[in-house]
Order: C-alpha cells, then structure tokens, then sequence
C-alpha cells in the first residue's frame, strides 16, 4: 500500500522535473541507508579536489543530522524529504542506495553508482521483480565490460547507458593513513577479515559454521599465532553479539566503523586475507590480489531462495571452500606460510571482472560526468 501510495506521489514529479530548470553548480547525493559506500567515497573525493569551491554540493541522506555541523563550505547535509526538491533543481545527482523514483530530465545527469558488481541475482533478475522500474538514471556504473549486458538487464536499460569505471569506493584501498592502518592491526602479525553476506533467511546468524565452542578454539588458535580477526557485521544483520568477548576476534558494525571515520575498504587495504561467501566485496577485494575463502556451506540453499547472476558462481570463486574450523585453519595457516595456492585463478576472474585495476575510478566518473 505504502509503495502504491509513493508511485502516486511521485508521478507528477517526473512531470515537473522535466520543465523545471537546473542548476547548472549543483551537485546532489543521495541514499538512504547511511552515508557511505560509493556515495560517500564519491563526495569525500570531490571534497579532496576541492569541487565545493566551484560547486553547491547538497547531500540527502537518512542519517544527515550527524553531518550537519561539520559541513564543509558550501556543502549542505538535508533529510530525503527535503532532498526531492533540491534533486529537481540539481544538474547532477549521484545515488547507491534507493533513489527518488522520478526519471531524470535531458538537462540532468543523474548516475547511479550502485554498490558492487553483483554476484548474487538482482533487480529484473530476481525472482518477482521482473517488472518493476528500476530505470531513474542517466548511467549506470558497473566494472567490467562482460558486466554491460547483465547490468542493462538488471536494471531495464540499454547496453549504451552502462558505463564501465569501476567502483568509487575501491579507491580507499589504495591509500594509506598510518594512524587507522596500525590501529586496525593492533600489533598482530597477520589480518584476517571476515566479511558474511546478509541472508534473508538467516538473519541471527553471527558465523554461521562455527559454533561457540569452536569460536573459541579458533580464537585460541589466532592467539597462540599472533593474528587478528575481524568479523564486519552486514548493515541489515540483526545478530546479537553483546558479551562476545574474544581476544583475537572482533565483530564490528557499520556504525562503529562510521563513528572511527572508517569504512569495508580501510578494513581491506589492510587484511592479509579475506572469508566471505557471496558478497561482492570480494570482486573488489581481487584488486589487491590477495588469498579468499569462501565460506558457501548453504551455497544450494542460497542458489534456491536468492539466485545467482551466474549458472556456476564457483568459477567466479577463485579460492578454497571453507566449510569447518579446519577448513579456515588451513586457509590461515597458507597465509601466514606464503603458500597462494589460487593466485592464477584470482588474476583470471580479476580481469574478468575489474576493467581497471586502479585507484582511479572517482577520477573517471568525475571527468566523465562533471562539466
């Protein structure tokens, strides 16, 4: 009913965004599931290169108030009720996450940055979503050339409004800051990050193949080895880990990665290896041509409920399967040995997936669609 009553509402604004004029120093953002990702990976580097000297950038984010007070010159931070009509007036408008579904004008330029280079079946291409209106853009970002025809089909489009740039928030796993680099090691002499996709089944889960007691064992085991492991909670998981206390393993939320000015890339550039299981994190993760585990235990499960983009994922899963404590004591006992026994396989998909193997993809939007 809510969404019935929205596309009412929204209607007439396509009407009255296509006559309206726009401004041609405005830069809009958008998202309402917290300011980050390429959203904010895109604005923080228009901030570095000093774009609001020139431009009036406005961000509409569900999360602004936290914003407001440390805004940079002429920079605004608004709620996303606010934001419509700073959208219509706008010359350009970039979202990830959720959009206003009003279909931009010719005098507009509105990029759809996404967020990640989809292993896991969405948009048009996910079971009863074939026809619903995903198209509100100009261009759609995606990495890779073989990734214009599915992105097209994702989303309604035509192959021609796909644009092949890469990620913005990749950008991050380039840098260095010395001070959050060493403060996420906290002296171990190994990182290990695990990264659990969100299951629309499972939401309590925290990691799904490892009971108690062996969260324990394999803290002891990280312990005695001297390293570290990270578990990043998904943003929509809902699992409880108050008054888990581990010494070498810490869980950590999106929220708490906002309030340390820290994101999924800072966490990357500085782990030694990666355990996800469908996330797309680990396309970009490719880039740093680093040792993955794949932690896929419910893979058919998944296959069933979610779908995937592809009909054998596990050729785009360049790395071991871990399924138990010893499948990932094995995985980290390779690291720690220097023993990369899926390089060749990480550099093949890699260059399927990442057209560009840079730390220059906020470059290219900027150049490509700021006039």
């Amino acid at each position: 009913m809510k969404k019935a009553i929205l596309r009412v509402f929204f209607k007439p604004l396509t009407i009255i965004n296509r006559i309206k004029k726009k401004d041609e120093k405005l830069i809009f953002f958008y998202s309402n599931l917290g300011f980050r990702d390429n959203v904010k990976a895109f604005y923080d580097y228009l901030i570095e290169n000093n774009y609001n000297e020139q431009f009036k950038i406005v961000v509409s984010i569900n999360d602004w108030e936290q914003y407001v007070k440390r805004a940079p010159k002429n920079v605004i931070f608004i709620n996303n009720k606010q934001g419509i009509k700073w959208f219509m007036k706008a010359k350009y408008a970039f979202y990830c996450f959720g959009k206003y579904p009003i279909k931009p004008s010719k005098k507009q330029t509105v990029i759809n940055l996404w967020h990640g280079t989809p292993l896991k079946r969405i948009g048009h291409l996910e079971k009863g979503c074939e026809n619903i209106d995903y198209d509100f853009f100009s261009k759609v970002l995606t990495s890779a050339p073989m990734y214009k025809p599915i992105m097209a089909d994702i989303f309604g489009c035509t192959e021609n409004r796909v644009e092949v740039m890469g990620n913005p928030r990749n950008d991050e796993m380039f840098k260095k800051d010395r001070i959050k680099d060493d403060y996420i090691k906290g002296g171990a002499g190994k990182l290990i990050l695990w990264l659990p996709t969100y299951r629309e089944y499972d939401e309590g889960f925290i990691i799904s193949i490892l009971n108690k007691d062996e969260l324990n064992s394999l803290n002891t085991y990280l312990m005695d080895n001297n390293i570290k492991m990270i578990v990043k909670l998904h943003p929509l998981q809902t699992a409880d880990t108050q008054g888990i206390e581990l010494s070498h393993i810490q869980f950590i939320t999106q929220d708490e990665l906002n309030r340390s000015d820290m994101t999924v890339y800072t966490l990357l550039r500085n782990a030694d290896g990666l355990i996800t299981d469908y996330s797309s994190v680990y396309f970009d993760y490719m880039l740093l041509n680093r040792p993955i585990g794949f932690a896929v235990e419910d893979m058919e499960k998944y296959k069933n409920k979610r779908g995937f983009i592809f009909d054998n994922p596990k050729e785009y899963m360049p790395g071991p399967e871990i399924r138990n404590l010893s499948d990932i004591e094995g995985f980290i006992e390779n690291i720690v040995s220097g023993n990369d026994l899926y390089k060749e396989a990480r550099e093949s998909v890699n260059d399927k997936i990442n057209y560009y193997k840079d730390g220059n993809c906020c470059k290219r939007v900027a150049e490509t669609f700021i006039k």
